[in-house]
């Protein structure tokens, strides 16, 4: 059973505070300044609404709010949580993205060149393709 301690629980590290206010429910975060959150409330249909309250060079006070019905409430729980992954996704991402990098620099520091024009990448799984900015998709080495 959800209570609202075990949601307030799940956002601790960017939970700012819940108020009601005239059948709106609204919900405040303390969110890293360089997350993506209007994008990606954008890119689906819904009824959380967001406005960016204070904001400095490491956090944004973002309130999300809907009216406070029961389907509209789940939405926007759905919303932030969506939001909230997305962004620490893509922050893993990066960091994988710097080590990967520090690899492949100590990779290319180490060994001679013969052996560098050799190097092949195989991905265990299958990788989405990349579309470029004219339209067309970037194919990989082997094809």
């Amino acid at each position: 059973m959800n209570n609202l301690y075990n949601e307030i629980e799940k956002y601790k590290e960017y939970f700012h505070s819940i108020r009601l206010h005239q059948e709106i429910l609204l919900l405040d975060f303390k969110l890293p300044s360089n997350w993506e959150i209007k994008g990606i409330l954008g890119s689906s249909q819904t009824t959380t609404q967001v406005k960016l309250n204070d904001k400095s060079n490491e956090f944004n006070l973002v309130s999300f709010y809907c009216p406070f019905l029961t389907t509209e409430t789940d939405r926007m729980i759905q919303d932030v949580d969506n939001i909230i992954k997305w962004n620490k996704d893509k922050e893993e991402k990066t960091h994988l993205l710097d080590l990967k990098i520090l690899e492949l620099k100590k990779v290319f520091d180490t060994n001679n060149l013969d052996s560098l024009r050799n190097i092949n990448f195989d991905f265990k799984e299958e990788l989405k393709d990349i579309n470029l900015e004219n339209g067309e998709k970037l194919k990989m080495a082997r094809e």
